[in-house]
Formats: C-alpha cells, structure tokens, sequence
C-alpha cells in the first residue's frame, strides 16, 4: 500500500488540488504535544487514527511508518504541537471513490510554549448547535465547519475563552476543542457522544482513571441546567491537560477535590 507524505519539513512537499481532504473533507485528523522529545498520549492518538480510519474506509499507514516520520521533527528538539492529517488521497469522479487508493498523510508543526500556570476556562452556552449524526460521531473527522462557527460565535465575548456546545436536542456534547466532566457530591458525568462530538484522548484516559479508582462515571445525555447546577466542572484535551470551569454564562464554580486531583496526574506540568 503506497502512502504519499506531505511534511512542511520538506520545501518540496506539495498538496495535489484533487486532494479528497480538500473537496471533501474526506479524512481525520490528531493534534498532538511533542514535549521533551516525546510525543504525548502517541499510542492513544494512533488507536484512535487508526481505528477511525477502519469505519470510514481509509487506509492507515502502520504506527511504525508514522514514528519513523516523526524522527526529523522529534530531532528539533523543541516542544511542538504537531498535526497529522490522513485523507484518502487523490481522484474518483466526484463522490465516487478513487479505484486505486493511496492515502495522504500530512504531518504539520506548530510552536508552542507551555503555561507557567494552570489555565482556567471562562465559557458561554453557544449559540450554534451540533448537528446529531451517529456515523461520524466520535470521530476527529475534517468536517469542522460547526466548530468554526462557534469560534467565530465566540469572539463576541471577549471575556469568554471557550464555549459549551449542546446538539439539536439540546443536550450538552463538548466545548470547541475540549471534552468536558462535571461532579455533583460522588457522582460523576461526562457526556454521552454516541451521535455527536469527538471522543478525546484525555476524555478516554481520565475516563479509566476513575475507574481504575473504582470511581463511577456516568456517560450520559444531559442539559445545561445540570451542568450549571454541579458542584464543580473541567474541561480536558491532550495538548492542554485538565482546565478548571471557573464561570458558564454568569454561573461561577470553585475548583473542586475532583478536578484538583486529576490536575495532579494530567497536567501538562506534571510531565
């Protein structure tokens, strides 16, 4: 199986414009933290490429062609946000698939400076609603025009840095680029993405977490007025670790016993 390497390592590298990624959105995609000459959560980012690549048809290349790849960016020695894009390459007449497949891979880099201290979220409830779609829910798919809206949503609070995100039916799904949990006394939620959303790395790793704590979680459909009403709340991606809710709309929280003691595991300064 031939794989076609786009890096922005090499000057030569370029997309072809009947690039299915480009017409269609026709891939996935992981954003990943190269720190201190690890990529973090790389075996975790790879099951899930590579399982998502198996529900839509798209041929993934081996883990050990993708950590060859990554040497030269590994060899910068710098800490990186890198970005893997897998498509399925070139050609077919329209909608139609290509009858050879030979699938893209696009590997980007992105400077980034880790935070001296623990961010906090300050969200609003937006106004744009995630359509319900169980074919691609779950998946980090590059259909992301929803999520653009609600960036852009967003910018009209300025006081805002992140936003909660409900579906059509009006249950809580995620924030723009975080999973998220909340805690009322022992119980335990994070929502249910069985027809919407991304399922997280960090989602899945605190997820077994607790569990290996014999903490329940209860992976659900709930509404925002639930969420408001918890005693305490965070959101979670695998570059930023765990970021304490301080307000929702003009409800505030406390960082609460939970969220401090994942903070503890899940930092990104606790690496």
């Amino acid at each position: 199986m031939q794989f076609n390497l786009i890096s922005d390592l090499d000057v030569h590298s370029r997309i072809d414009l009947n690039d299915r990624g480009v017409h269609y959105g026709d891939g996935l995609f992981e954003t990943m933290l190269l720190h201190n000459g690890e990529i973090k959560y790389w075996n975790n980012h790879y099951s899930r490429l590579q399982s998502s690549a198996v529900k839509l048809k798209i041929n993934c290349p081996e883990k050990a062609w993708f950590d060859n790849k990554f040497k030269p960016y590994i060899a910068l020695n710098k800490t990186l946000i890198l970005k893997v894009l897998l498509n399925r390459g070139t050609g077919g007449r329209g909608l139609h698939l290509p009858e050879e497949l030979s699938s893209n891979v696009l590997i980007l880099q992105y400077e980034y400076k880790i935070p001296d201290k623990i961010q906090v979220v300050s969200a609003i409830t937006s106004s744009i609603l995630l359509p319900i779609n169980r074919n691609l829910a779950g998946l980090k798919h590059l259909n992301r025009l929803d999520y653009i809206l609600a960036s852009e949503d967003l910018t009209r609070f300025p006081d805002a840095n992140e936003a909660i995100l409900l579906d059509h039916d009006g249950y809580v799904i995620e924030g723009i680029i975080n999973n998220l949990f909340y805690a009322t006394g022992d119980d335990i939620y994070t929502p249910s993405l069985e027809t919407s959303g991304v399922d997280g790395i960090m989602r899945g790793l605190i997820i077994e977490k607790l569990l290996e704590g014999n903490r329940k979680v209860n992976i659900t459909r709930f509404k925002i007025n639930d969420l408001l009403n918890a005693g305490e709340c965070f959101m979670c991606n695998s570059v930023q670790g765990i970021r304490p809710i301080t307000q929702i709309d003009n409800t505030h929280f406390k960082t609460g016993p939970l969220t401090q003691s994942l903070l503890k595991k899940f930092s990104v300064h606790a690496s």
